[in-house]
């Protein structure tokens, strides 16, 4: 069965939406911005569904509309590890779909999803003939990489003490009190655990230590710094200051 007009209307304005506030697209045209949004499209993916698969051909760019979703890198012995974890607003899948070449890992939803695929040969396009997309597109890539690079380097930390305390810092985001931090988990424990390659059970246990110490106050995935100095000296990460001291 064909979906109604009343159907597509709602598809093609949630598309427009979601395009209008990425950081791709800012300050583009409407005019372009409406083209784009024509040719993209829509599709939910419940929780627990795999709505891009390693080794799969991706369409294009990738962009939450709502929900979450885990990237995940397979490993040997049927074991996975959390490559990242997209939010609502984020995309993914710029360099697979751009070089049209077999995604590296799987895409996981975490909750109901709604998913805007931005099409590779409308993104290809869009860089011959817009020079500020071009530039956008590459400060986006550009950003993915140095981001990608923290978390490996975050992720082989000598001691998972010094990987908690850094990613904790990552997150933290100012409190409602001056000079308050608090991070947010934006996943399980057992999903952030495996993002800074250890077990549930050691993350568990160094979360109750830094408790202990006086350095954080975990309320289930809320957790609150309280000793920020305290928790940038146990993660120093080859000389550059800790994020919450920046």
């Amino acid at each position: 069965m064909m979906p109604s007009c009343s159907a597509r209307a709602r598809d093609l304005a949630l598309v427009t939406q979601v395009i209008g506030k990425l950081a791709l697209f800012t300050g583009l045209p409407p005019a372009i911005l409406a083209d784009v949004a024509r040719q993209s499209w829509a599709f939910a993916a419940a929780r627990g569904t795999t709505f891009a698969a390693r080794g799969a051909l991706l369409p294009g760019i990738f962009a939450l509309a709502c929900g979450s979703a885990r990237l995940t890198l397979r490993a040997a012995h049927n074991g996975e590890r959390v490559l990242r974890l997209v939010s609502s607003g984020q995309t993914f899948g710029e360099s697979a779909a751009l070089l049209g070449r077999a995604s590296s890992y799987d895409a996981i939803a975490l909750a109901d999803c709604t998913v805007v695929v931005v099409p590779a040969a409308q993104v290809l396009s869009l860089l011959e003939r817009d020079a500020r997309f071009a530039r956008q597109l590459v400060t986006a890539l550009a950003e993915t990489k140095f981001g990608l690079l923290s978390e490996l380097e975050t992720a082989t930390l000598p001691r998972g003490a010094q990987r908690l305390a850094h990613y904790l810092g990552s997150l933290a985001e100012p409190a409602e009190l001056p000079g308050q931090f608090v991070a947010r988990l934006p996943a399980s424990k057992t999903l952030i655990a495996s993002r800074l390659d250890m077990k549930k059970e050691t993350l568990s246990r160094l979360l109750r230590s830094l408790a202990a110490q006086g350095v954080i106050l975990v309320r289930g995935r809320e957790i609150s710094i309280l000793d920020r100095e305290r928790l940038a000296r146990i993660a120093p990460l080859n000389g550059e200051p800790h994020p919450l001291l920046t």
